[in-house]
């Protein structure tokens, strides 16, 4: 079974993929994009600290009675990061790309400092807590890190994304973000709602697609390079 230091380390990894595509979208000037990004972000982020408090931080304390030591400490850099992400999505960083990159940077340093810590210390104590908080703890954990599931073999010889359990704009990253690590082969994905915006993405990106609807009322697009 996942361990709870496996499982949250795995998704300060999922942030920190995150974070480099809204950091990419920055550099790009796309600011569509980064608000985007950064709103995805920012409901990853909101879970993991959730997660840790009302949760993690609580089993810990109740096992140790230690309330004034590192989740202490932990709770604090969350408010921190918080106010940090607050700032980015009030902002308007067309209008000061500068500043916008400089928040950025400044959040970048104090997740990484942050997770550092977590993983060091925190986490590795979290797993000696007792056998059935742990496991349980390390169950609610793995939920964390959202997971495509591979659609049956019948569906065809191609990589499959299942995306039906995911809000916008994530579906939209991850089919963008696939096709620019795989841009070979084709990609079938099922999704719950007819992404418009992706098609005009596929075009600029060279691909072609085919859409049919589900009996679910889902969809299935099966997305191919132009030859």
């Amino acid at each position: 079974m996942t361990s709870i230091s496996e499982a949250l380390t795995e998704h300060h990894r999922h942030c920190d993929a995150l974070f480099e595509a809204a950091s990419e979208a920055a550099d790009a000037a796309d600011w569509a994009a980064l608000r985007a990004q950064l709103a995805t972000l920012s409901d990853a982020l909101a879970r993991h600290f959730a997660y840790e408090e009302e949760a993690l931080f609580p089993a810990f304390e109740a096992a140790t009675g230690l309330h004034e030591g590192p989740t202490a400490v932990m709770r604090l850099e969350h408010d921190h990061m918080r106010n940090i992400l607050q700032e980015l999505a009030a902002a308007a960083p067309e209008h000061d790309p500068d500043g916008c990159r400089a928040e950025l940077d400044n959040l970048f340093v104090m997740l990484q400092q942050h997770n550092a810590k977590e993983e060091g210390v925190l986490y590795p104590a979290c797993d000696q807590l007792p056998a059935d908080s742990r496991e349980a703890l390390a169950a609610e954990a793995a939920q964390l890190t959202p997971r495509a599931v591979d659609a049956p073999a019948a569906a065809g010889a191609c990589d499959t994304l299942d995306l039906r359990a995911l809000e916008p704009p994530e579906p939209f990253l991850r089919i963008v973000r696939r096709l620019r690590e795989a841009p070979s082969g084709p990609l079938r994905v099922r999704i719950h709602r007819e992404p418009f915006p992706l098609y005009e993405e596929l075009q600029a990106l060279g691909y072609r697609w085919s859409t049919q609807s589900l009996a679910d009322g889902s969809f299935e697009i099966l997305i191919e390079p132009v030859a």
